[in-house]
């Protein structure tokens, strides 16, 4: 059924027409619709699915994320709806030992920008789509199919056996890894599979559970992180085909596998009633050769899809849709809507934040994807030196923020390995930080 607005105008000759089209109704096409309406631009957004979607996406909303809805009016709302996260524990252990016990903090971060936040994805996209569904100027069109560009400005879209043409200044892929319109596009893009996957399903928490928990062994590794009402979102790694072979026995041996890692968890996650619960996530690292072509652009999983150990898919995707909703409302109001060329200022912007924060999490995803007891041992020293040095921790808990981008140096190495001594420069950590000419260079 299709929801429409009034931006979306019947025309006998072209079909529909609108300012800027939409393909894929998640979070982050519903973060750049949300912007545009709100700055009076026409959205239509084009999505397959009926619902708000069965399929488990990110959770954990970094600081970064947490500044924009503040900007776009949505802090009052969503903070209602989300639990504060602070502080999350890195144990290692190997049968009964603990080789480190040690918890990263936000608390490292500005005042402000010291926390991230859990909530279900579903409950963000609805909060979304409330918040653009009161916007005259937004229209979703729910069931629909996109299927082809017929030109530049001309999209094929399908609802209910019937084709329509829509017309648009502008068309945005946000339909995720498999995007029709990246094809369209002729993107290059680069891939990388992992030798392992993960599995996820959130269920009742333990009231001692307070902090994101990231639990490693040899062979494997649990995160654990708090949900509003007494959940918890839970993903545990396994080996490339392993999950196949676990669904053919009792789930008996998913809750033993969380239990022998976490005791609390007894009772607790036996509350996962069968296998049909747990969902299957196959990391996949992708990064597209170039985000725009004419008018057209790629947000999101469309653009680069990221290893989940370091929480950032979600959270780049609504970082491009604030760029790029920034600099089209800004090409509108100004009647420059017409010069495409200045979306690749977008691109700009975006693309080298996007390749930091990708090899961040390809990096996590190397520290627990090699298993053996020498690599764990590494890996425990690792997060024992990150917790102990100041500089270390402060860094890594800023570039995973969003804040901004602070590299890797020498002294950072030497500290690793237990040489060198160093603090925290928050004045650095200031002059890195992305200030809103950074966010939006045209605007200068």
């Amino acid at each position: 059924m299709a929801e429409r607005g009034k931006c979306l105008i019947e025309n006998e000759v072209n079909g529909l027409q609108t300012d800027v089209l939409i393909i894929g109704g998640g979070v982050a096409g519903l973060t750049l619709a949300l912007k545009l309406v709100k700055r009076r631009v026409n959205v239509t957004i084009v999505e397959k699915d009926p619902t708000l979607g069965r399929t488990y996406k990110g959770e954990l909303i970094q600081p970064k994320t947490i500044s924009i809805f503040k900007k776009m009016g949505l802090l009052e709302t969503l903070n209602q709806d989300w639990r504060p996260l602070q502080e999350i524990r890195a144990k290692e252990v190997v049968d009964d030992r603990i080789l480190v016990d040690a918890t990263m903090s936000y608390r490292v971060l500005e005042q402000g920008e010291d926390y991230a936040a859990m909530m279900p994805h579903n409950l963000l996209k609805k909060r979304l789509l409330d918040e653009a569904q009161t916007f005259p100027t937004f229209t979703l069109l729910r069931p629909a199919v996109f299927e082809k560009m017929e030109s530049a400005h001309k999209a094929i879209v399908r609802m209910d056996k019937e084709r329509a043409v829509i017309k648009s200044q502008f068309v945005i892929g946000a339909e995720g890894v498999a995007s029709k319109l990246r094809s369209y596009m002729n993107v290059d893009f680069k891939r990388k599979f992992y030798n392992h996957d993960f599995l996820t399903v959130s269920f009742p928490s333990p009231e001692s559970l307070t902090k994101g928990e990231m639990i490693g062994t040899p062979k494997r590794f649990l995160g654990l992180f708090p949900l509003p009402e007494g959940r918890v979102r839970s993903v545990y790694l396994i080996k490339k085909g392993e999950f196949k072979e676990w669904r053919k026995g009792s789930i008996q041996k998913f809750y033993s596998h969380y239990t022998s890692l976490m005791p609390e968890l007894e009772g607790f996650v036996h509350q996962v009633p069968s296998w049909r619960e747990i969902q299957l996530m196959v990391p996949v690292r992708l990064n597209v050769r170039r985000y725009v072509d004419r008018n057209m652009a790629l947000l999101g999983d469309a653009a680069h899809s990221v290893h989940p150990m370091a929480g950032e898919g979600m959270n780049m995707a609504i970082q491009d849709a604030d760029v790029l909703g920034e600099l089209i409302a800004d090409l509108f109001e100004a009647g420059r809507e017409e010069k495409v060329d200045e979306l690749k200022q977008y691109e700009h912007v975006r693309k080298k934040r996007v390749r930091f924060l990708t090899a961040l999490s390809h990096v996590s995803a190397l520290m627990y994807g090699i298993g053996g007891e020498k690599w764990q041992r590494a890996r425990a020293l690792a997060i024992l030196r990150l917790v102990q040095r100041e500089v270390l921790q402060g860094k890594y808990m800023y570039n995973v923020s969003g804040l901004g981008m602070w590299g890797p140096s020498l002294l950072d190495g030497l500290q690793v390995i237990g040489l060198g001594k160093g603090q925290l420069r928050r004045q650095t950590m200031k002059q890195k930080t992305f200030s809103r000419l950074d966010d939006y260079p045209w605007q200068k």
